[in-house]
């Protein structure tokens, strides 16, 4: 196979890794796919985001060269995967930012965490969702979170936290830094207040949607919480 061949595959493989679509499952079957495509004597997987090379016959020098800058191929589709963005984004990008994440914590053997929460205060409508001061709650979180994280709305009064990396601690924190963020702030945003809140953790079998709808459940069961509120007089509930 020419060094010509081996450019236009490797262009290919490159080009099939930076696809936004592209998750941990699709890029192992490439790589598994190119020693056969490439004529490379080697068996290709990744561990942890890094190419493993094991060689079965000496490799030339183009060979060698092929598989250097698969690797970082390799490395920049990883790191791509879990740049955070810092608009506001939708909640078909939040699930999408999501799944990627995840994929992306699967290669590192690391984990993610998810903080969901309601901002009261919102004027909510068929159509309508607070309009401006939406905006203004998602640059507020973007603020108070790291360049690697996302904020999205999901609608309803609701925002979403994501962050690579890191636990269900830091989501706690950060959450707590929203909400005072939306205390301080001398804008619209401060007639706004973070509401009840669910956090989750990616499980060893969980993937990025049951990582979102546990969140979900737990804000459902925190807000279940918060609208509980004992009688100051036992002998006259307050509902009968």
């Amino acid at each position: 196979m020419s060094d010509l061949d081996l450019l236009e595959i490797l262009a290919r493989a490159a080009a099939a890794m930076a696809e936004p679509q592209a998750d941990q499952q699709s890029i192992e079957r490439l790589l598994e796919s190119l020693p056969e495509t490439a004529g490379l004597p080697c068996r290709l997987w990744s561990h942890s985001g890094v190419l493993e090379t094991d060689w079965q016959a000496p490799p030339t020098r183009a060979q060698e060269a092929f598989v250097d800058v698969l690797s970082s191929c390799l490395t920049l589709a990883v790191n791509g995967a879990v740049s955070g963005s810092r608009e506001l984004l939708d909640a078909a990008g939040f699930a999408a930012f999501a799944e990627r994440a995840v994929a992306a914590a699967r290669w590192r053997g690391q984990t993610v965490s998810v903080a969901v929460f309601e901002v009261t205060g919102l004027v909510l409508a068929p159509g309508f969702d607070g309009g401006s001061a939406v905006t203004e709650v998602g640059q507020l979180a973007a603020s108070t979170t790291r360049q690697g994280d996302a904020v999205g709305h999901l609608g309803g009064g609701r925002f979403a936290l994501l962050f690579p990396q890191a636990g269900s601690f830091e989501a706690r924190a950060a959450f707590r830094r929203v909400r005072e963020a939306l205390v301080a702030a001398d804008s619209a945003a401060a007639d706004l207040s973070a509401g009840a809140a669910g956090f989750a953790e990616l499980e060893d079998e969980g993937t990025a949607e049951t990582l979102i709808a546990t969140a979900l459940e737990r804000l459902a069961a925190a807000k279940l919480r918060r609208a509980y509120t004992a009688p100051t007089d036992p002998t006259h509930p307050l509902a009968s």
